[in-house]
Parts: C-alpha cells; structure tokens; sequence
C-alpha cells in the first residue's frame, strides 16, 4: 500500500461490538491518528449469537438490579441491539466531531464476510478493534488482507 501523503486523509476502520466499552478503543485510534486528519469508518460488529439465543425457548433474562428473570424473546433482543448501536453511534459521533475527524458509520453483520472484506480491502491505514474480535470469525476476514490489525484490551 501507497504511503499516504501530508495532505492525504488516513483512513482507519474502527470495529465496535456491543459489549465493549468505546473509551480504549478511541483512545487507541487517537494515539495512532497523532493529530492527523482522518476519515474513521466506524463498523458496529453486531453479534449474532444473541438473536440464535432469543429462539431458544428456555432462553431467559436477569434484572441486574432486581434479579427478576424474563423470557428473553427475538424482540427483546432487537429491542437491545437497536438501544446499543443508536448509544454506539451518538458516542462515537460526539467524539469524531470534538476530534474533527469525518466519520463515516455502519452496521455490520458479523456474518456478512463480504462485507467485511470490502470494507478492509478499502485502503485503511489500521483496523482497530477490541482484543477478543480475535476469537471471533470476524478475525480471519480482517487478517486475510495485508491490513495492520491493533488489538486494543478493552478490560477493566
């Protein structure tokens, strides 16, 4: 790959997943942007195991507060993978925005390897994602194009 010129925008892919806490990983994409101009292309890895669980009948759902246990149904599910991506998306736009980086963001189902792979074979400059993607098939799309991969600890 070309090295990007002074004037010429990087570009880094940015993969978030739910259950991830966003404050390491932007602080990764920051220190690797050193000040430069950047478009981050955010991707919200969404985890299809939690929709495969909510068709199981005996699927259930613990109240962290209460300890209240509720079927755990398909709309349940949709209902927090949609509350998650929409808190993702606010988050990282508020953080682009006081970075001036453009942002480009996107859902992207972790079984869509097309996809995935489009979106790696796009010229970014790093692919910043948390630790554990690592054990995820998402992985081996990211690593079969000559793309750095950075995996961030995202663990308390």
């Amino acid at each position: 790959m070309a090295k990007k010129t002074r004037n010429e925008s990087r570009r880094i892919l940015l993969a978030l997943t739910e259950n991830i806490p966003l404050a390491p990983l932007w602080n990764a994409l920051t220190k690797h942007l050193e000040g430069s101009p950047a478009v981050v292309v955010a991707v919200f890895v969404t985890d299809e195991r939690w929709q495969r669980a909510a068709s199981l009948p005996f699927t259930r759902e613990f109240s962290k507060v209460s300890g209240s246990a509720a079927d755990f149904t398909q709309q349940r599910a949709e209902q927090l993978h949609k509350e998650h991506f929409e808190e993702a998306q606010e988050r990282v736009r508020e953080l682009a925005a006081d970075s001036e980086l453009q942002l480009v963001f996107e859902l992207l189902p972790e079984s869509d390897a097309e996809r995935i792979r489009e979106l790696v074979e796009a010229g970014h400059d790093v692919v910043i994602a948390p630790a554990f993607i690592a054990e995820r098939p998402i992985y081996a799309e990211l690593t079969r194009v000559e793309c750095h991969v950075l995996l961030v600890d995202t663990e308390d």
